[in-house]
């Protein structure tokens, strides 16, 4: 397991980074599980579930993966039968929307798999994306998937998940 991050204080509103430093789950996190509800809710048949809690390793690395610690979730827009509105352009409207209340929403992380050369990534101790150089993520280029992380606070408060959501979408120009 990796260290915590720290905050950066010279960005504004930079969180510090919890990666995998709380170590595995025995199981789902009520919060976590909230989080996804929410965000399936809100995103308008954008995107599915595609995993959340598993005990494993990150995709090709000896390191737990968040998904583990159960503060992970892959969101997937690839259309099928049992999703056939699923698709990018929607779930990266929903993701920015999440990110400009990234703090509010207990978003640590978002690993975006899909954009050429290596994928990129936001975090919440820059407060804004990073495209990534050389191999990073396991799954980039091309990825149909979102990864997303949220802190040990939220995962572990699905009240607090579910108003921080109402606040953010409801309070959306319709």
């Amino acid at each position: 397991t990796m260290t915590v991050i720290p905050a950066n204080p010279k960005i504004v509103g930079s969180r510090p980074y919890t990666g995998n430093s709380d170590g595995a789950a025995a199981g789902p996190i009520p919060g976590m599980d909230e989080w996804i509800r929410q965000a399936i809710k809100y995103g308008g048949g954008a995107f599915w579930n595609n995993g959340s809690w598993g005990i494993r390793n990150m995709r090709g690395s000896e390191n737990l993966s968040v998904h583990a610690c159960g503060r992970a979730v892959d969101l997937s827009y690839r259309p099928s039968e049992k999703h056939p509105t699923a698709n990018r352009k929607a779930t990266i409207a929903f993701i920015n929307i999440v990110l400009a209340n990234a703090n509010a929403l207990g978003v640590e992380c978002v690993l975006d798999y899909f954009p050429k050369a290596f994928g990129r990534g936001w975090r919440c101790d820059r407060q804004r994306w990073k495209s990534y150089s050389k191999p990073e993520i396991h799954g980039a280029p091309g990825g149909d998937w979102l990864h997303i992380e949220i802190n040990p606070q939220m995962a572990d408060a699905p009240n607090q998940v579910k108003q921080a959501f109402q606040r953010v979408f409801t309070e959306l120009p319709q």
